[in-house]
């Protein structure tokens, strides 16, 4: 086809998009399953451009008047914003964690917010924060000889840690928290109560912030979130060595999250969000991780890799 024909297609989409505000009674819930099939279609046009080889300037500038629409969700906005300037933001995860709907009822972001907090986007997302925080309890509560050691890199908020059952954790058990974002680990210690007394804070970037959790160590079990999602391949084999070498021992597990390729969100993330994630399929990760023992399997959306790797 050609790229004309693909652009005019991608314009009568977005249009289509916009008009919802003035074809739908949007004061009426029932229009979220209308407002719901635009947001789709637009989010499919968008990939078939983009696949035609039309520049992403050139999609970027169509696409414009309908991003500009979805910042009126919060869910949006707070990923358009990123005020502190880098991605994953932890009060987005923290937004959809609560499954709130932030946006002005009757509006077209109120309804773009419904969409995406059903969404299996927004699902996967609990889903790992559900099955980081199995990992915790499975390590504090399997056979030792002594404390466990967790690290949870890029850990926002510690949602995983939040939900651990009380009397769980013995003495001498120690968590460690990195991010980047010293708000992110602020909340945390505001959030974890009790927990406070096991936890240690290491704010920074994850790359000099590694002698000091080093001297933490050695972990039982790492976690690294969906932080590999943000990181090329080159910085992601640097991360994997620095957890090897010098924060885990022989029998430890790593885990982390990521996206498959080829999923459905992939163009409205990048285009109307600004949320660019590397997608890694099972090869691409097992790659990232030598002298491991590895299992991959994906969350109940089919949107995640979930990664785990013991150490030898």
């Amino acid at each position: 086809m050609h790229s004309t024909d693909v652009l005019h297609r991608l314009s009568d989409t977005v249009d289509g998009f916009l008009r919802s505000e003035k074809e739908f009674d949007l004061t009426d819930p029932a229009a979220n399953g209308l407002v719901g099939g635009r947001f789709r279609a637009l989010g499919d046009q968008i990939g078939a451009t983009v696949l035609a080889g039309v520049p992403e300037e050139d999609v970027a500038a169509i696409v414009q008047p309908a991003k500009s629409a979805c910042a009126r969700s919060p869910f949006m906005r707070d990923e358009n914003e990123w005020a502190r300037g880098y991605p994953s933001d932890f009060r987005l995860v923290e937004h959809v964690l609560a499954q709130a709907n932030g946006g002005a009822p009757g509006t077209l972001g109120w309804h773009v917010e419904a969409q995406l907090q059903r969404s299996a986007l927004a699902q996967q997302l609990r889903n790992r924060v559900v099955h980081q925080a199995r990992l915790i309890g499975d390590c504090l509560t399997a056979p030792r000889s002594g404390p466990r050691r967790i690290l949870v890199i890029d850990s926002g908020a510690a949602p995983d840690l939040r939900t651990l059952p009380p009397g769980i954790v013995r003495p001498g058990d120690r968590f460690v928290l990195t991010d980047v974002d010293p708000d992110a680990l602020e909340l945390a210690q505001q959030r974890l109560g009790p927990l406070n007394e096991f936890t240690t804070a290491v704010p920074g970037n994850i790359f000099r912030a590694i002698p000091k959790l080093a001297e933490q160590g050695p972990y039982d079990l790492v976690l690294a979130n969906g932080l590999y999602g943000y990181l090329n391949d080159r910085a992601a084999v640097r991360l994997t060595e620095a957890v090897l070498t010098k924060l885990t021992r022989p029998g430890s597990t790593v885990y982390f999250a990521g996206t498959v390729p080829g999923n459905e969100f992939r163009w409205p993330l990048e285009y109307l969000m600004d949320w660019q994630v590397i997608e890694r399929d099972e090869q691409a990760v097992r790659a990232l991780l030598p002298r491991c023992d590895v299992s991959v399997t994906q969350d109940p959306t089919g949107l995640a890799l979930l990664t785990h790797a013991r150490v030898r």
